[in-house]
Formats: C-alpha cells, sequence, structure tokens
C-alpha cells in the first residue's frame, strides 16, 4: 500500500494515457449516450467492439475528461459528457481547456509558447525531470509521447505540427 500511495503522491498530476485515441473518447461517449441511462461495462464493451483490456484505458480517459462516470461496473454520462454528446460541430472546442491541464499538453504548450515551438523529445525531458513518463525506454517515450500529442493536441486546437516535426503554438485571435 506504502507503495501505491507514493506512486500516486509522484503522479498527482492528470496524465492521458498513451494508448488511447479521441476518436474512441467519442465513440464511447456516442454510444453510451445513445444507449440511455446507466450502461453495464461489459455490455459498453461489446457495442464498442472492445474487449476490457481496450475498453478500460477508454473509459478512464472519458472518466478523466469529465465526460463519463463509472458506478458499480455502470457507465453512465455526466452532464458535461451529454452536453458533449450533443453538441455536433463544437465538441473540440468542448476538450480544449480540459486537454490544456492535462499532460503532456500543459508542459507541451508551457514550452511551446515559452521556445516558439517544441519536440516530443524535449517535452519528454521535461516531464522525466518530474518523473513523468509513458514507457521507461526513452525512445518509446518520446514515440508514445509524439503519438499523444498529434491525437489529441492538435484535435483539440492546442498545438500546430510543423515540417520539422515540431508542436507550435496555435495563435489565437481575442477579439473573434
Amino acid at each position: 500500500m506504502a507503495d501505491r500511495r507514493s506512486q500516486t503522491q509522484a503522479k498527482k498530476v492528470p496524465m492521458m494515457p498513451g494508448n488511447v485515441r479521441a476518436g474512441q473518447v467519442i465513440s464511447l461517449v456516442e454510444v453510451t449516450g445513445g444507449l440511455g441511462s446507466a450502461i453495464d461495462a461489459a455490455r459498453l464493451g461489446d457495442e464498442l467492439g472492445a474487449d476490457i483490456a481496450v475498453l478500460l484505458p477508454i473509459l478512464d480517459t472519458a472518466e478523466l475528461l469529465g465526460l463519463v462516470k463509472s458506478e458499480k461496473g455502470d457507465i453512465s454520462l455526466t452532464e458535461f459528457g451529454h452536453k458533449f454528446q450533443k453538441t455536433s460541430k463544437n465538441k473540440v472546442k468542448l476538450l480544449t481547456d480540459l486537454i490544456a491541464k492535462i499532460e503532456p499538453f500543459k508542459t507541451a504548450v508551457e514550452l511551446a509558447n515559452k521556445q516558439g515551438s517544441v519536440s516530443a523529445e524535449e517535452v519528454g525531458e521535461a516531464l522525466a525531470e518530474r518523473g513523468i513518463t509513458w514507457h521507461h525506454e526513452p525512445e518509446m517515450n518520446q514515440s508514445l509521447l509524439t503519438t499523444i500529442l498529434i491525437h489529441w493536441a492538435i484535435y483539440a486546437g492546442l498545438l500546430n505540427y510543423n515540417k520539422s516535426g515540431r508542436f507550435e503554438p496555435i495563435k489565437r485571435s481575442h477579439g473573434a
């Protein structure tokens, strides 16, 4: 128990799972909302065509983003999840502020804003200094970070990906 407690304290910062894509979370929200109230996790897995090993990280991500809640094995949409499901055009906009608070996006955006652009390797090094990694091998960690940043930060409109393989901040117009 002490090991788990120290591990939890070392990683209090919310972290995006490395193997979940935005489309999977959106599908989970759509299916959950389409089936009505609470749905059994096993049935949800069947509806999504995902076994439990695939479903659990997707569920964790949807919970991290405040889209679903899980109680005694039953999954249901939160109030925010219902709003997200009913939105057709601005799903991305709804997630942007939430994603910006989760690692590795928080660090990637901070570094990109400070430096003008940032590589996944630089993000990985900055996070590793704080004890946050997705994989123990640096090359695999960098690959996972690149994938996470591409699949989520670009999708959410937090960063752009340039020809040099670097992430750049998105210039936002504050008057619009």
